[in-house]
């Protein structure tokens, strides 16, 4: 903490008191005898003046044009030496310090000036210490960051390295508080985040100043790819200044590059246990095993399906990682799976942003390709936003089938003579149908996507009309051969 006029004061050996005694914590960053009629030539913004009085005038307006002069030049304040040099009436003098907010002192004769220096050195000494021993601390958080202490009590532990009040907040939802859980943003903050909004660019400062009634509070963008923002509150100290919030950001920046890398693990692991459970390659044992550092259990679990052409599932992943909520996620196609507990799927759905279908719960690893076909079911009556188990009642599509086995009927009425034996290219013409389709019946880019001449998908698509008596050039034959394609993909991808 800087010396500040008031430490001066109180030191008994500098006898020093105060005759104009506004502005008394200034901080003092140096202190310099200067007797010349103009000290703003050589001392400047937050240096003390003292004199014996040899240059300040005698003249009632010289003595105000003096402290004027001071004053402007943002000095901390002015020591005059007692019973030395100084005019007999200083009244002008203290009168204009009085009247501009401007400190001024009396030192005992006795004193040295050399002392007041000393004493400014001293304490800018054991200032310097106390920074080195602030950045000593740092550096042992940013080495139990990296060795895996969790991001919250990381950030209490910054808190005293620093002597500050620490609050992170995720640039998605830039007006609540990330951590520590359960805090909020002061009224007045989150108005002045409302008028001055958190960005941060190469065309912006690095740190943002929100002078509030209860005192400043500073932000920082932290440095990683999952971004971050820092509020930095003080707690009767000043704030650090911007050297020591370098050091600060820097470690928080480290402990979500850590946490971004910790979910893009899980995300991966994650996938591949999906795979193996619906390929069946997992035993029960294994199962159980694999999932549990995801606190997930296979016996009241759920998978979950939804319907989103763009994946962030990194994003998503270090989401669900900030929140604690047990979740796999896996792409597949447009599709996303998800196992999940049921009781937390309405959040995974407002995360992810569509809507879902859920299976019942797994149950055992063995059925999870029933639990998939009965989530894209259930996925196939839900709305945006929505959650539709399997069993539910929800507000359904009566165009789509209501179960597997209506699933599996309505394919085989439509496009199962495309799958029987002696049709040997069925699942070549299933696929040709299908690209067509979501290519709006148009030919060139149909073709293009499957990577065939143009001439080859008409044969195709005409062998497909021939074999279902269904014509593509009527609206009622397409939307049937359409829905038959997803009544497919609900059974257990026979479309696919």
């Amino acid at each position: 903490m800087p010396l500040r006029l008031l430490d001066l004061i109180a030191m008994p050996e500098l006898r020093t008191r105060p005759l104009a005694d506004r502005n008394l914590d200034r901080a003092v960053r140096w202190a310099h005898v200067c007797e010349l009629s103009d000290p703003t030539e050589w001392l400047g913004e937050g240096d003390l003046l003292m004199t014996t009085g040899i240059g300040i005038p005698r003249a009632p307006a010289d003595q105000a044009a003096y402290v004027s002069a001071l004053s402007q030049a943002g000095l901390a304040g002015l020591m005059i030496g007692e019973n030395m040099q100084a005019p007999a009436d200083l009244s002008a003098l203290y009168a204009a310090a009085e009247r501009l907010g401007f400190p001024v002192l009396l030192t005992e004769y006795g004193v040295p000036f050399a002392s007041v220096t000393r004493a400014i050195v001293d304490a800018g000494r054991q200032q310097e210490f106390e920074r080195r021993n602030t950045i000593a601390r740092l550096c042992a958080s940013a080495r139990v960051a990296m060795e895996g202490l969790a991001l919250e009590p990381l950030l209490k532990r910054l808190e005293q390295d620093i002597g500050a009040g620490l609050l992170l907040l995720d640039p998605q939802e830039p007006l609540r508080a990330w951590l520590p859980r359960g805090a909020e943003l002061p009224p007045s903050l989150r108005e002045a985040v409302r008028r001055q909004p958190l960005e941060f660019s190469i065309t912006q400062p690095l740190v943002r100043r929100y002078p509030l009634p209860e005192g400043e509070v500073l932000a920082l963008s932290v440095p990683s790819r999952r971004g971050g923002v820092l509020l930095v509150r003080g707690v009767g100290d000043p704030l650090p200044d911007y050297s020591l919030l370098h050091h600060l950001v820097a470690v928080v920046g480290i402990a979500m590059e850590r946490l971004q890398a910790e979910a893009e693990r899980a995300l991966r692991l994650g996938a591949q246990i999906l795979d193996d459970l619906l390929a069946q390659r997992l035993s029960p044992h294994q199962a159980a095993e694999q999932l549990e550092p995801f606190h997930l259990r296979l016996e009241t679990a759920c998978l979950a399906v939804t319907r989103l052409p763009r994946h962030r599932l990194s994003d998503w992943s270090v989401r669900f990682q900030q929140l604690e909520v047990p979740v796999v996620l896996r792409a597949q196609g447009d599709e996303v799976l998800v196992l999940a507990q049921p009781a937390d799927l309405p959040f995974v759905a407002s995360v992810l942003g569509g809507g879902l279908g859920a299976s019942l719960a797994v149950g055992r690893a063995g059925r999870m390709p029933d639990a998939l076909r009965e989530a894209r079911l259930a996925e196939a009556h839900a709305g945006p936003g929505e959650v539709i188990g399997y069993s539910g009642h929800g507000a359904r599509l009566p165009w789509l089938p209501e179960s597997l086995t209506e699933a599996a009927d309505a394919f085989q009425a439509v496009l199962g003579p495309l799958r029987q034996p002696d049709q040997p290219q069925g699942g070549v013409l299933l696929l040709s149908l299908r690209v067509f389709l979501e290519e709006n019946r148009s030919w060139q880019a149909a073709a293009a996507r499957l990577n065939i001449h143009k001439t080859t998908l008409i044969y195709r698509i005409r062998k497909v009309e021939s074999l279902t008596g269904r014509s593509l050039d009527r609206t009622e034959d397409v939307a049937v051969l359409w829905l038959a394609l997803r009544a497919g993909d609900l059974a257990g991808g026979a479309g696919n």
